[in-house]
C-alpha cells in the first residue's frame, strides 16, 4: 500500500501506465510524456516555490535536510542497494534524510523504512531500459514529488542517477522551486552510451544532452580519481568536484564465513583453484578478456574453475565461450549470506571490468580475505594496494590477465599474505566513514548558502 507523502491530495498510482519496449517510439513516447508531464504541473510548481520558501523560513534548523533522487530505486543494482544502506546510516544518526524514486510498473507505489523515508512514488509511462530488459525509465508522476517537498522542505537534493527521466524532472522542478541540488557521479554512463546506442547522431546527442544537464545540477560527488578525471574533462571546475569514500558492509563479509563445502553443495566440485566473478554480465565488465584468459590459463594450470556470480545480457555469449571447458560454472543470482560465502569459499576474485567508477565487488572481496585482481581502469585498482592484497592488470596487454591468474594461483603464501592483508585493507571502506563524509559535505554546502 502506497502511503501517501502528499499532504493535501494523495498521490495515487495511475490505473493505467502505458508501457512500450526501447527502440523509436518508445524513446519518442518518453519525451513526449516527460514534456507533457512538466507542461501540465507548471502552475503547481509556481505555487509550490512560493510555499517551499516559506516552508524554509518558518524553520528554525541546525543541520540540513537532505534527499536523494535516483531513477533505478525499485530494482536490485548497485546504486539502488548503495542509496538505501546511506540512508539507513544517515537515520541511524538523527539526520533528517529521505530517499525518493518510483515504483516499476509491476510494483505498488509505496513507502519504506527507515522512518517510512524512502519514497517509490507513482510514474506516468515507462519503456524499457536500453541494454537492461529487467529496468525500466519512467516518466515520475510530478505531482508525488511536489507533495514530498512540500511535506518534507529538504535544503538540497542530490542525485543519484544522472540525465535520466526521473533524475532530469525532478532537477527542473528542483531549480522552479528553488532547491539546492548536486549529483553524484556513481556510473560511467558516457561510456555506456558509446557500447549501447547504436547510432552515432545518438550518441552525440546524448552526450551533449548529459553535459547540458549535469552542468546545471551543481557540484558532483565521485568515489575515485579515476571519475574525478572523468568529470574533469566534461568541464567541471576542480573545486566543484568532491571526492568522498564510499562503504561495504564489512559485518555481513568477512573471512569467517570460508566454507569449501559451500562450493561442493552447488555441484562444483572442490578439486582446484577457484577464481570467482561477481558482477552483471553485460558488455561494460570486459568479461571477453576474462573468458580469453581463463582458456589461456587452463592450459598452463588445468585445475583453474571458474565461478560466475550474476547474471545479464552478456550471459549467454560468456557462456558460449566458456562453458566447454567444463570448468566453468554460473551460478544466478547470489544475495545475503549465500554471497557472502561465496566470496569467503573462493581462492581468488578476477575483476576484468574497466568502466567502474568504484567497484563494490571487489572491496566486498577483500572484507571476505579474498585477494583481488582488477584491470588498471577505473575505480577498483585504486581500491586494491598492489603487492598488498591483490594485483592489478594492464588492459592494454592481451596476457596480462591471463599472466596474473597464473602467477597468483602458483603462490600459495602470496596468496595467504594477500588473504590477510585483504580483510586490513577493506576495513577502511565503513558505512559509517562513508555516511560521515557525506554528510559533513551537506552541512558545508548548507552552511555557504
Amino acid at each position: 500500500m502506497f502511503l501517501p507523502v502528499m499532504t493535501e491530495s494523495p498521490a495515487k498510482s495511475p490505473a493505467f501506465r502505458l508501457h512500450l519496449p526501447v527502440g523509436f517510439l518508445g524513446i519518442s513516447a518518453l519525451f513526449f510524456f516527460w514534456f507533457l508531464e512538466l507542461f501540465l504541473h507548471l502552475p503547481a510548481l509556481l505555487s509550490a516555490r512560493r510555499k517551499y520558501r516559506k516552508a524554509l523560513q518558518a524553520a528554525s534548523r541546525t543541520e540540513p535536510w537532505v534527499a536523494c533522487v535516483s531513477d533505478n530505486l525499485d530494482e536490485v543494482n548497485g546504486i539502488a542497494l548503495a542509496s538505501r544502506v546511506q540512508l539507513r546510516e544517515l537515520r541511524r544518526h538523527g539526520h533528517q534524510a529521505f530517499l525518493f524514486g518510483v515504483a516499476f510498473r509491476d510494483r505498488p507505489p509505496r513507502r519504506e523504512d527507515p522512518d517510512q523515508a524512502l519514497i517509490l512514488a507513482p510514474g506516468r509511462y515507462s519503456v524499457d531500459q536500453v541494454g537492461y530488459p529487467q529496468s525500466e525509465m519512467v516518466v515520475l508522476d510530478l505531482s508525488a514529488f511536489i507533495a514530498f517537498v512540500l511535506e518534507n522542505p529538504v535544503d538540497m537534493i542530490e542525485f543519484e542517477t544522472f540525465a535520466s527521466p526521473v533524475m532530469v524532472l525532478t532537477l527542473v522542478a528542483s531549480k522552479i522551486m528553488g532547491i539546492r541540488t548536486l549529483w553524484h557521479y556513481r556510473t560511467d554512463i558516457v561510456t555506456y552510451i558509446e557500447m549501447y546506442v547504436k547510432y552515432k547522431l545518438g550518441v552525440v546527442f546524448l552526450k551533449l544532452w548529459i553535459k547540458g544537464v549535469t552542468r546545471s545540477a551543481g557540484p558532483v560527488i565521485v568515489p575515485s580519481e579515476a571519475s574525478r578525471k572523468k568529470v574533469e574533462a566534461m568541464g567541471f571546475a576542480p573545486g566543484d568536484i568532491y571526492k568522498l569514500p564510499r562503504g561495504v558492509d564489512l559485518s555481513a563479509f568477512h573471512p569467517r564465513l570460508r566454507d569449501r563445502n559451500f562450493w561442493n553443495e552447488r555441484r562444483v566440485p572442490n578439486d582446484g583453484f577457484l577464481l570467482l566473478y561477481v558482477g552483471r554480465l553485460s558488455p561494460e565488465k570486459n568479461l571477453g578478456t576474462l573468458a580469453d584468459a581463463f582458456r589461456e590459463a587452463l592450459k598452463t594450470r588445468p585445475d583453474l574453475r571458474l565461478i560466475v556470480v550474476g547474471d545479464g545480457p552478456s550471459r549467454a555469449d560468456f557462456e558460449s565461450r566458456i562453458q566447454s571447458t567444463g570448468r566453468a560454472h554460473f551460478t544466478g543470482f547470489l544475495e545475503g549470506e549465500n554471497l557472502a560465502k561465496a566470496f569467503a569459499s573462493a581462492d581468488l576474485f578476477v575483476f576484468p571490468s574497466l568502466t567502474e567508477t568504484f567497484g563494490n565487488s571487489p572491496v566486498e572481496a577483500m572484507a571476505s580475505g579474498l585477494p583481488c585482481l582488477v584491470s588498471d581502469l577505473g575505480g577498483p585498482c585504486e581500491s586494491i594496494v598492489p603487492n598488498v592484497c591483490g594485483e592489478i592488470f594492464n588492459h592494454q596487454e592481451p596476457n596480462s590477465l591471463r599472466d596474473g591468474i597464473l602467477s597468483l594461483a602458483g603462490d600459495p603464501e602470496k596468496l595467504e599474505r594477500y588473504r590477510a592483508a585483504a580483510r586490513i585493507r577493506a576495513e577502511e571502506f565503513t558505512y559509517e566513514n562513508s555516511a560521515r563524509a557525506f554528510w559533513n559535505l551537506y552541512t558545508s554546502l548548507w552552511k555557504t548558502k
